[in-house]
């Protein structure tokens, strides 16, 4: 009974106990409610106080804004008044004084002509300073003296000299004694008093055509202007009226200008009369302006083509045409010479930063003169992007030694690739004219 009476008063007890705490939380809970009602209620006081003390600042300020606009539509309309009054009082006295309207009506006349005068001769005077000394858009470099966005152009650096002719340029070597003949013609003809002959180079790309036109024009003494073909067909209609305005200009050269066309297959192909209408009427307006501006003998400019493909030209075009070289692949010699010429440039000399490669011993004559057989119809322009593979390869591979192993991967890798080349070219004869 003692044990039962104490269990009782535990139980009641720890009711107890737990009603009183019931009742602490929901007091806390009231206060807490009480406490977040107080403060938003707090809250949007204090924005609607802020609110209406902005609205209180905006009106303020628009009235500010409106009494200083209203002072100054009133200050302004006085002026005006007063102008008006001015002229007014002006005119009236104009009208009333023949002599003074006469000399008015005189010097607004001069005026008006002293103005559209000027006018006229500025663009008069423009258009004279255009066509003598500013270069046509077709012409990508030029030695004439000009002015264009990089200021005026032409002069050779204080105590520049010129290499010979044909230093960095290998060809068999009939080729290079008749372009020697004729390039000495060409130099010397305004000395010998003889017209300038057109010239025409062709052959499989990367032969040295490029090459051989642009050191000519550099180093002839002439004035010379370098053209890409393939920028005549983006000018679409206005193709005409530039290629009219870069003879033009060319005609006005006092030494006497060589005007070379790299590319010249993109404008001057054949397909005047053909059925398929290959040819645009655009395109034919330019090969027509071609012809007439290069059908009779001149001593002011030669015309230097260059075509990996001849037979494609007009007809017309090739008739043109005075001398026609043929650049061929090099042959073993030349592409000896070729290689040790590359080899030079790019490996034995120091990079411009400074960087240096080491060679094997192994690399000598007799690797290249191996290398030169296995490189059978290679261009010029292939054997020299494989010494620059050399190059890449050496610092690729993070070191700075090109060892006979490495030159010998290299190589056949290129070896490789080119076969590849050719299985592509061979089933797709067309390629080579597109």
């Amino acid at each position: 009974m003692q044990h039962d009476q104490f269990m009782r008063q535990e139980d009641m007890r720890k009711k107890n106990n737990f009603e009183l705490e019931e009742e602490k939380r929901r007091t806390l809970q009231e206060s807490a409610r009480l406490d977040r009602e107080a403060a938003v209620a707090r809250a949007k006081a204090e924005a609607m106080g802020r609110i209406e003390q902005e609205r209180e600042n905006v009106e303020v300020r628009l009235r500010e804004m409106r009494a200083r606009m209203a002072e100054e539509r009133k200050t302004r309309m006085e002026q005006i008044q007063a102008i008006f009054a001015g002229l007014g009082a002006g005119s009236q006295s104009l009208l009333e004084d023949r002599s003074k309207m006469t000399t008015l009506v005189g010097g607004l006349s001069v005026l008006a002509v002293g103005v559209y005068g000027a006018r006229a001769a500025t663009r008069v005077a423009g258009n004279l300073v255009e066509r003598s000394m500013m270069k046509p858009p077709l012409v990508r470099e030029t030695s004439r003296f000009s002015w264009g966005r990089d200021g005026f152009k032409g002069l050779l650096p204080f105590g520049k000299t010129q290499k010979p002719l044909m230093e960095n340029i290998v060809l068999e070597e009939e080729l290079s004694e008749r372009l020697n003949w004729t390039t000495n013609s060409l130099v010397n003809a305004k000395k010998n008093g003889t017209p300038f002959r057109h010239l025409m180079l062709h052959g499989p790309p990367g032969t040295g055509k490029t090459l051989f036109a642009r050191t000519l024009a550099r180093q002839s003494g002439l004035d010379y202007a370098i053209m890409s073909g393939g920028d005549v067909g983006p000018l679409g209609k206005d193709a005409v009226s530039e290629l009219n305005k870069l003879f033009t200009w060319a005609n006005k050269s006092r030494k006497g200008l060589i005007l070379f066309i790299d590319e010249a297959d993109a404008f001057l192909r054949s397909g005047r009369g053909s059925e398929s209408g290959a040819m645009s009427e655009e395109a034919r307006n330019v090969l027509s302006a071609f012809l007439h501006h290069t059908g009779t003998e001149s001593d002011k400019f030669v015309v230097v083509l260059a075509t990996n493909i001849r037979d494609i030209l007009d007809r017309a075009v090739i008739d043109r045409v005075d001398e026609s070289f043929e650049f061929p692949l090099p042959s073993l010699k030349e592409r000896e010479r070729m290689l040790g010429m590359f080899m030079e440039e790019h490996i034995h000399r120091p990079t411009k930063v400074g960087k240096t490669i080491e060679v094997d011993p192994g690399l000598d004559e007799a690797f290249l003169q191996e290398v030169a057989k296995r490189t059978e119809g290679f261009s010029g322009r292939q054997l020299a992007k494989l010494v620059l593979a050399y190059q890449a390869a050496v610092f690729g591979s993070g070191t700075t030694r090109l060892t006979t192993g490495l030159a010998e991967t290299v190589l056949q890798y290129k070896l490789a690739h080119r076969e590849e080349d050719a299985i592509t070219a061979a089933s797709n004869p067309k390629a080579d004219y597109a």
